[in-house]
């Protein structure tokens, strides 16, 4: 059968449509897709008979979903390397005592797997961070880097200690390593354990150098005297930005008097947040023995009202992290919805697990490739909606078939 033309009958989130839209009582009213060179023209549904269009009799649709922080290289370790207490400085301790043992084909066995099961959830694009202790990059690095599949796109981070860009030439070598991988960004562990204002400065000036974009692991602490989104703001007060800046966690914002005017100039340069509901409230207020008292959550209600791109991820998957998981945005929107007390899950909500510019501004916001909900049930998603497949090019694409391609 040639592919479709376009798609009828697609019950599309508000925050997708125009404020113009037709409405049907108190939801948008059914969409036409056309399928055109030039791009996804979306028009109400009419009588009109369309030839070679896909009736989707009401099933609800969304872009590829997003995976916006992951760690594929370490996932699946929980089973060997557990955790001996709570709290994130014991997840690290843990984490470092089971590197000592990975090997390139371990790293790509566990990487290859949390990618298929990504794909099976509707993921188009996996940004993941590597862990990079040294001036060369890690075997991850490459590993990672050789993964393909044809239905996700996956983008690396350099996730390195901010002391390690203490020494200029050390951030320039770092740089350049990651300015010579394909998809590839720098990034850096920001902690109030180890805060150095001088290797914030050298680590964007490199970045600024060899003109890559920034992820940041910032503030991941309940602590009112956290200084990373601080010094940022400040930094881009004085010296914008030529690239794009991603930050992760932001937890310290919830404690901190001046976290909405912090938001506010981050708004500003179009800093992206990305907010991890699920690790950060297992690690976050994590006392043996004692039920927490506080979210592990950044400001996301503020940044919502406030328009900056913000999107929800998982972080890790089923390690010293985090044992839980499942590499599926709707898991994580569910921690989300209810961790945030968020509302209008499908509307408005599922723009942070598929917005694409939030990452990539000049993205187009629909393309050629819908991820399809057959079993339409608005009053319960994103639960209950294990059901779902891709339809790329006017193509339909079962989510569970296909393995992962190795690109060495």
């Amino acid at each position: 059968m040639s592919p479709f033309n376009g798609v009828t009958g697609a019950r599309l989130p508000r925050w997708l449509l125009p404020e113009s839209w037709p409405m049907q009582g108190n939801q948008p009213q059914r969409a036409t897709l056309h399928f055109q060179d030039s791009g996804v023209k979306i028009t109400p549904d009419d009588t009109v008979s369309r030839d070679n269009y896909l009736a989707l009799n009401g099933a609800l649709v969304l872009p590829p979903l997003i995976e916006p922080h992951a760690h594929l290289d370490k996932t699946f370790t929980v089973q060997r390397s557990p955790a001996q207490r709570p709290g994130l400085l014991a997840a690290i301790e843990a984490m470092h005592q089971d590197r000592a043992s990975w090997t390139s084909e371990d790293i790509h066995l566990r990487a290859s797997q949390a990618l298929q099961w990504a794909v099976e959830a509707g993921v188009g694009l996996l940004r993941t961070h590597i862990d990079w202790f040294t001036t060369d990059a890690p075997p991850a690095w490459q590993v990672v880097g050789k993964l393909l599949h044809p239905l996700c796109t996956i983008e690396r981070v350099a996730l390195v200690p901010l002391p390690l860009f203490a020494h200029a030439e050390d951030a320039e070598e770092i740089a350049r390593q990651v300015a010579g991988s394909s998809g590839a960004l720098l990034g850096g562990f920001i902690h109030s354990s180890n805060w150095d204002s001088q290797a914030f400065l050298q680590l964007m000036q490199a970045a600024e150098r060899w003109q890559l974009d920034i992820d940041l692991h910032i503030d991941e602490e309940l602590t009112e005297g956290a200084q990373g989104l601080r010094w940022l703001a400040a930094y881009l007060q004085q010296h914008p930005f030529s690239g794009h800046i991603t930050c992760s966690h932001g937890c310290a914002l919830t404690h901190q008097a001046d976290g909405e005017a912090t938001l506010d100039i981050l708004k500003h340069h179009n800093v992206t947040l990305i907010a991890l509901p699920a690790t950060n409230l297992l690690l976050q207020d994590a006392v043996p023995d004692r039920t927490p008292r506080q979210r592990g959550l950044t400001l996301i209600k503020e940044a919502m009202t406030r328009d900056i791109p913000l999107l929800l991820g998982a972080d890790n998957v089923q390690d010293a992290f985090c044992p839980f998981g499942s590499y599926d945005p709707l898991d994580t929107l569910f921690s989300g919805l209810l961790s945030a007390q968020l509302s209008d899950a499908f509307d408005q909500a599922s723009a942070l697990i598929c917005r694409r510019t939030a990452l990539h501004a000049n993205a187009p916001v629909f393309t050629h490739d819908l991820l399809i909900f057959p079993d339409a049930d608005l009053a319960s998603w994103p639960l209950r909606q294990r059901q779902r497949y891709r339809l790329v090019n006017g193509v339909v694409h079962s989510l569970s078939a296909g393995e992962p391609v190795d690109g060495a």
